[in-house]
């Protein structure tokens, strides 16, 4: 593997998280429950969000309790997860998406930074395509960079629709960045927003 033998964590039945956004319309199709986990043993040079590589724990959430809170949120169409690297907690991961498929109409998007042969390696493959409507894969690197590109950040990247997938439609050439002022009056921005546009939000 691109770098070598990697060790899903465990956390027993909980989920080491470092964010989530309810209601967020910039993570795939229409309004969506988005949840980043902590952790990425990857740790690729050009990586957006750093900060989510370690695996000290940040929230920890029962699945249990994850599971409730997502199908008592009205109005999302789906649920996006990423990272960090949701497949180095991929026990959790595939139970959460059965969860999800088995009690609701949501469809389910992840992101990856591994490759397929990777993921092939991980053990995964098989259960993100049963489970996902949408799959993310690659790492982001600035040498690629394309924000006109709907949901992935550069261009080596690629969104799957595994078969049966329940979301057809393909990512528009569209600049998405989304700012979120919480409960506390904190402003925070999502996405691959420019550097130019962080100052002038900022100022």
């Amino acid at each position: 593997m691109r770098y070598g033998v990697t060790v899903v964590k465990d956390y027993g039945e909980y989920f080491n998280i470092v964010n989530i956004e309810p209601e967020s319309n910039i993570y795939g199709p229409g309004k969506r429950f988005v949840i980043w986990v902590q952790g990425c043993s990857l740790a690729c040079k050009e990586c957006w969000n750093q900060k989510m590589w370690s695996e000290s724990p940040q929230t920890i959430l029962h699945r249990e309790v994850l599971l409730e809170t997502i199908l008592n949120t009205d109005g999302i169409r789906g649920v996006t997860l990423l990272g960090g690297e949701p497949l180095e907690q991929q026990v959790n991961l595939f139970w959460l998406l059965g969860k999800i498929r088995e009690k609701s109409d949501l469809t389910i998007f992840v992101f990856s930074g591994y490759e397929l042969d990777e993921i092939a390696l991980l053990g995964a493959s098989d259960d993100l395509q049963k489970l996902c409507d949408m799959i993310a894969i690659g790492c982001y690197r600035q040498s690629y960079r394309n924000v006109d590109q709907q949901w992935i950040g550069s261009s080596n990247q690629s969104v799957m629709y595994p078969n049966g997938s329940r979301e057809t439609g393909l990512p528009q050439k569209l600049y998405q960045v989304e700012i979120i002022i919480d409960d506390n009056v904190s402003l925070s921005i999502t996405c691959f927003p420019d550097d130019d546009l962080v100052k002038a939000i900022m100022d």
